[in-house]
């Protein structure tokens, strides 16, 4: 009976033992899958986010004008674009054939380069990001694309191109990235003896891995498991694998997530023996302790019974550390990261935070992310932030704070919600970058493709898009609009005899003149040279115009103060009206107003002529 109740105990022990063993590997496999599964969405949000510089920098590269004249300049834009790009290794423009017509690297420059491989497959003119297979070489002028039996170590990169249109052409921006760049990257967030990271396109072409053994140009890479993934009909998923290397093999831990924006994947694989070390250094702790016999058996059950709290403590600690401190996973990351509870008191902050805001750790904690708020968005804006977050569970934008030293800085912004088994948030992780520099060089490209350098006054391009809807607005009021034609009489005498100098400081003082003596709501612009246009609108009757030409006649002609000189021209002024008895669009007012300026001029200047319709090549004052 004795020996019986021993015995039952004992195999009650072994038992009990190894189905927490059991219990504890099956815990530890799946926190690894979690923190593949994390690495992976990091990885994927960083590629993402630097394909959409790429997309921002290819919509601001090109000058506004006609190719034939713009090739050096376009090269020396896209040269000074890729010294602020590190992942890019050069951009170029390719004409409708596919040769490249100018670059930053000068040696590309009537390189064709086919694109009829590249992801997404499309039909026409398409606009946004494509990516292409990989190449070898460091770029197109000594490249190629990438074979089968390729040597692994030869330097590579990957198209990348996005249609733009130029005058009437539609054009193609072709991008080489720096694969060297992002591998770096991964290595950082991962460990290669702790595992892999690969980069791929969506028809499985490989274009970077961390992994010694794999070539980027090995068609063989993919597992039997990775070639049945259907990435169109799930985009993330997590799966335990078996990958064959030279050395034989070994077991993974595998994550993979499709970018939300662009055709590749990517993957990480965790070295599944490097995650059960320290099961396994715990399994042979326990058995230890059941092992040597019956008689320890009562204190086998209370080391038990302390390693089942012990494991439930860190099971608990593991699932805070990844929904409440998951910057410690992503410690070397440059994005700024905050944690809050659900209530939004701030519970930590990695240390590019710090880095960004100014603010050091201790000095956050328990505040509200509010505080940083520099203003510039309204309670509206948060409360629809705060509606997505509650529906979707997660929010992405851009926000302006405002750092310790009282600098406001542009942040792109990336919050989640964290939710327990019942659905109840906990925690909101924010996870954000400085794109302060990136808006700053958006508004610059801005301004110089809208506005005359000299004068600030909106250029061609902006006065087509003020006119059109000077020409809707005047239609829906059942009003008039003028446009008005303004040619300075004796401008090239007072450059030839003062100098270009001269001539730029009166133009600027005719044009600020004639910005005063017009209303808020007109338009002035400099079409070039000693040329101005004028949108009047919001008028009752054509005489209403009347005292706006004067007084742009008297501003035009008032002398202007220079050094001890006084430099006089006056003004031509061409007008036309709108709507008249025919449809016309903005170009055939400019070509009236013009024509009618040229008959002020021949009828001795300083003075303004109208367009009469019913007389298409005549004029009267």
């Amino acid at each position: 009976m004795v020996f019986g109740t021993l015995a039952l105990v004992l195999v009650g022990a072994v038992g009990l033992t190894g189905y927490v063993l059991w219990l504890l590997r099956a815990d530890t496999l799946s926190n690894g899958l979690d923190t593949a599964a994390l690495l992976t969405r990091s990885i994927e949000d960083y590629l993402t986010r630097s394909l959409q510089v790429t997309e921002l920098a290819a919509a601001n590269a090109l000058p506004v004008g006609q190719l034939p004249g713009q090739r050096a300049h376009i090269g020396q834009a896209l040269s000074q674009i890729l010294r602020q790009a590190p992942h890019l290794r050069s951009i170029s423009l390719q004409d409708e054939n596919g040769t490249i017509l100018a670059s930053s690297n000068p040696a590309n420059v009537n390189r064709n380069v086919a694109t009829d491989s590249f992801l997404p497959v499309v039909l026409g003119v398409a606009y946004g990001l494509r990516i292409g297979p990989l190449w070898s070489g460091r770029d197109f002028d000594q490249g190629q694309p990438a074979l089968s039996n390729s040597a692994q170590n030869l330097p590579s990169f990957i198209p990348v191109i996005s249609s733009v249109v130029l005058g009437e052409r539609s054009l193609t921006l072709l991008f080489a990235l720096n694969p060297d760049y992002f591998q770096h990257y991964m290595t950082q967030q991962l460990d290669p003896a702790a595992g892999t990271v690969t980069l791929a396109r969506l028809d499985g072409s490989l274009l970077i891995t961390t992994a010694q053994h794999i070539s980027a140009t090995d068609d063989e890479w993919q597992s039997p498991a990775e070639r049945t993934l259907r990435f169109n009909e799930q985009e993330f998923g997590q799966f335990q694998q078996f990958k064959t290397d030279p050395g034989g093999g070994w077991h993974a831990l595998t994550a993979y997530r499709v970018s939300s924006v662009y055709p590749f994947v990517v993957m990480t694989h965790l070295n599944r023996d490097q995650v059960l070390n320290r099961f396994r250094t715990e399994a042979v702790t326990i058995s230890g302790v059941v092992a040597p016999s019956l008689l320890v058996i009562t204190w086998l059950v209370f080391a038990f019974y302390r390693r089942q709290r012990l494991l439930e403590e860190q099971r608990a600690e593991g699932e805070r550390l990844q929904r409440i401190n998951a910057a410690k996973v992503f410690s070397h990351t440059r994005e700024g990261i905050l944690i809050t509870d659900a209530q939004g008191s701030i519970l930590d902050v990695n240390d590019a935070f710090t880095q960004i805001t100014g603010y050091r750790r201790d000095e956050v904690l328990g505040k509200n992310p509010r505080f940083l708020s520099s203003g510039r968005q309204n309670a509206a804006y948060f409360a629809s932030m705060w509606q997505d977050l509650r529906l979707h569970g997660h929010w992405r934008g851009e926000i302006w704070n405002r750092s310790k030293d009282g600098g406001v800085f542009a942040e792109l912004l990336t919050i989640s919600a964290v939710a327990d088994s019942q659905g109840q948030v906990q925690q909101y992780v924010g996870l954000f970058s400085n794109i302060t520099s990136t808006k700053q060089l958006q508004d610059r490209l801005e301004t110089l493709a809208h506005f005359d350098a000299l004068t600030q006054l909106p250029n061609r391009v902006l006065l087509a898009d003020r006119l059109e809807q000077a020409v809707s607005q005047a239609l829906r009021r059942q009003l008039q609009l003028a446009v008005v034609f303004i040619d300075l009489d004796g401008f090239k005498a007072i450059n030839d005899n003062y100098g270009h100098d001269a001539g730029d400081q009166l133009l600027i003082t005719v044009a600020q003149r004639m910005r005063q003596v017009l209303r808020d709501g007109d338009t002035l612009s400099r079409q070039g040279g000693d040329e101005f246009v004028a949108v009047l609108v919001d008028l009752p009757e054509p005489a209403a115009c009347t005292p706006l030409l004067q007084r742009l006649l008297q501003a035009v002609s008032t002398p202007v103060p220079m050094n001890t000189m006084q430099l006089a021209v006056s003004a031509s002024i061409g007008v036309t009206f709108f709507p008249q008895l025919q449809d016309l669009d903005g170009d055939q007012l400019m070509r009236q107003a013009d024509q009618a300026m040229y008959q002020a001029k021949l009828a001795g200047k300083n003075r303004w002529f109208v367009f009469q319709p019913q007389q298409p090549n005549g004029a009267a004052p």
